[in-house]
């Protein structure tokens, strides 16, 4: 191999000296161009997804009852019932329903998705049906009012689903090639 000589490395460093200080920045930034024209409009997008949903509901529970072989009458829990007009039966089988409790004031709220449960023993569990959502607890969870705040209201929201999902019943997990292809991996 031919070893570079003293000539040619000088005059590659005083290249490289001059090319750098010949590309610093001197001087201001020259004024922006004209803007161009308004491209075409895209595509129409796909269809949103419209969620229900209620504003924060007083809601008044009921104790449920079951009647002893003494003739007494025990308390097992509260319910309540919210009238949820927009829920249908469709809807029932494709949408995404949740419920919730503020279990402070709007002020300050402390809100919990339901079911809901504490290490103490309260549960908060909901159901729904069509046109109702029945919430089940073993505590009065009655709103009330205190120094012109109200405690304990609920809420519900209701999420359609616009896209079917692909079924997986018929792919087996365990094995990787089958899986690769369901889910259209490449290596």
């Amino acid at each position: 191999m031919k070893k570079p000589n003293l000539i040619s490395l000088l005059l590659t460093g005083l290249f490289l000296v001059m090319f750098t200080i010949s590309c610093s920045k001197d001087g201001a930034n020259g004024a922006d161009g004209a803007a161009g024209p308004a491209g075409p409009a895209g595509p129409k997008g796909d269809a949103g997804t419209d969620v229900i949903y209620s504003s924060w509901l007083d809601v008044a529970f009921k104790p449920d009852t079951i009647h002893l072989a003494g003739g007494g009458i025990d308390t097992v829990g509260y319910y309540a019932t919210i009238n949820v007009p927009k829920l249908t039966s469709a809807l029932l089988g494709t949408a995404d329903v949740k419920a919730y409790i503020n279990a402070n004031d709007a002020s300050d709220p402390v809100i919990y998705l339901l079911p809901y449960s504490t290490i103490n023993g309260l549960f908060i569990e909901y159901s729904a049906y069509t046109q109702n959502i029945q919430i089940y607890s073993n505590a009065d969870l009655t709103t009330y009012s205190r120094n012109g705040k109200k405690y304990q209201q609920f809420r519900y929201m209701i999420v359609p689903g616009n896209t079917q999902a692909r079924s997986a019943v018929s792919v087996n997990w365990s094995d990787y090639a089958a899986v690769k292809a369901y889910l259209g991996l490449n290596d």
